[in-house]
């Protein structure tokens, strides 16, 4: 009699802590926007170009370069709308492109989706303000929102870096 007690009242605990795990990943939102920006002393065209250009983010976007990519094949042309890098790991495609700004498709090969981008903002003086961003939409499951904690520590480091290297990339190149 005692250990079907104990079966019974683990059955319940878990059912109440999914129930309120479920109910406290109501207070979060299914769509989450990620953004970093900075400022670079580089023309319009010179930043566009980086951007836009998939062969030469291996110089300058961290998780392109630090992430081993196997069976990389890129469009030609590698830039502009409908531009793409595939590899076994990554299916990454140029969706939106206009002079300022480049839209993003990823899709990683774990099952993660997600779009980004970069905006080039106009600024005064002599530099010109680049935003990279990222929307990444979530189910209902208490796990996928409640996730939402953590997305902002593992991709934002990613962003500020890979934007801190096109940064030194465009001003030392001319």
């Amino acid at each position: 009699m005692g250990i079907i007690r104990i079966i019974k009242f683990l059955f319940i605990s878990d059912v109440v802590l999914f129930g309120v795990l479920t109910a406290l990943s109501l207070l979060f939102p299914s769509q989450l926007r990620m953004s970093r920006a900075i400022n670079v002393a580089a023309s319009r065209e010179r930043i566009r170009g980086a951007v836009e250009d998939l062969h030469r983010w291996e110089e300058w976007n961290t998780f392109i370069r630090t992430t081993p990519l196997t069976g990389k094949t890129f469009s030609s042309p590698a830039s502009g709308k409908g531009a793409f890098l595939h590899s076994d790991q990554l299916a990454l495609e140029i969706t939106g492109s206009a002079p300022d700004s480049v839209a993003l498709d990823w899709r990683l090969s774990s099952g993660k989706h997600f779009k980004g981008g970069y905006n080039i903002l106009g600024n005064e003086g002599d530099s010109i303000t680049i935003q990279s961003w990222f929307d990444f939409h979530f189910r209902w499951y208490p796990w996928e929102k409640l996730g939402i904690l953590v997305y902002d520590k593992q991709f934002g480091p990613l962003m500020e870096e890979s934007l801190m290297d096109l940064k030194h990339y465009l001003e030392k190149s001319p």
